[in-house]
């Protein structure tokens, strides 16, 4: 059974590791990055919010959505007030292409709706991501002209 629970402090060092990844690297970019971001804003969920992925009370992965309008400057930054925008991955290795990344954006999608203040979600998959493009779109993620995929609420 797939659950989301919320990121702690104690789960940096696996973060880390998935981090450093090569198959995560390339389309995550730099570890440092995602560990300062994280790092900096996890005392403070007010707009972004961070998860571990867990498979049978297991740690799997990572998720988060973060309010579009509140986040710094990206291609997101035109999306309308009341969009979230969600990034996700399969640190270990033994659970890819099992259907999980699936599972993982439902549970998503299923999170953002259960806050009833959001009209949209985005995601913005590296365009050479193909699996999880393929994830978007079986959750009714459409392509829209700025390169981001697109859920209405």
């Amino acid at each position: 059974m797939l659950t989301l629970r919320p990121f702690t402090p104690e789960d940096m060092n696996i973060f880390k590791e998935w981090l450093n990844k090569a198959y995560i690297k390339d389309f995550f970019g730099e570890p440092e990055d995602w560990i300062s971001e994280v790092m900096e804003h996890l005392a403070s969920l007010d707009w972004i919010h961070y998860f571990i992925v867990e498979y049978d009370g297991s740690p799997i992965g990572f998720t988060q959505y973060y309010e579009t309008d509140k986040a710094p400057e990206g291609d997101w930054s035109q999306e309308p007030a009341g969009t979230v925008g969600i990034d996700y991955m399969i640190g270990e290795e033994n659970y890819l292409a099992k259907g999980l990344g699936s599972t993982i954006v439902e549970a998503m999608v299923k999170t953002i709706k259960s806050q009833g203040r959001y009209n949209h979600i985005i995601a913005d998959p590296n365009a050479y991501n193909i699996a999880s493009i393929k994830v978007l779109e079986k959750n009714g993620f459409k392509l829209i002209s700025n390169g981001l995929y697109k859920l209405t609420l």
